[in-house]
């Protein structure tokens, strides 16, 4: 969760064995650019080819969020031109795990699996719940298996009220 502009980000990613490949690809130039840097001990094009290259991939890659609207979800994917944005009032469920969150709509019926850290997760849930707009339910489908966070969160936020 990052506050950029007044407006809070909700970051996710994908899929676990995705995510791996993206981001060992996305640090490969780096790495062909440093072994350029140490064979020529000058500085070329093709260094600061590799380096920018790298810069890119890295700002693709953290470029995953959602962000709440007024009475809209937009979901910004890695690929800036297709990004969506989806009505709150069409979300019928969402189904949280320890791992990600699952968002049923009528954009996705079956489901689309979000993974997000456990924070920004809770607060995302928090802060889409509160929406006026959102009709739909809160499922918690691993719900006491290892940690409940929720149960852990408000009991600590209680404690800081008193």
């Amino acid at each position: 969760m990052i506050k950029i502009f007044g407006k809070i980000r909700y970051h996710w990613q994908p899929e676990l064995s995705w995510a791996i490949i993206y981001w060992s690809l996305s640090l490969t130039p780096m790495f062909i650019g440093l072994a350029l840097l140490y064979e020529r001990a000058q500085i070329s094009t093709a260094i600061f080819v590799m380096f920018f290259l790298f810069i890119f991939a890295i700002g693709i890659g953290f470029h995953r969020f959602f962000r709440i609207e007024e009475n809209q979800l937009y979901i910004a994917l890695a690929t800036p031109f297709a990004s969506r944005k989806i009505q709150i009032k069409s979300i019928t469920k969402i189904e949280v795990t320890r791992l990600f969150i699952k968002v049923f709509a009528t954009a996705f019926p079956n489901g689309k699996i979000f993974y997000m850290r456990k924070w920004p997760k809770k607060f995302f849930i928090n802060d889409l719940v509160r929406n006026s707009h959102f009709q739909g339910e809160i499922e918690l489908t691993d719900h006491m298996i290892e940690q409940d966070y929720f149960e852990e969160y408000y009991a600590e936020s209680s404690k800081s009220v008193r």
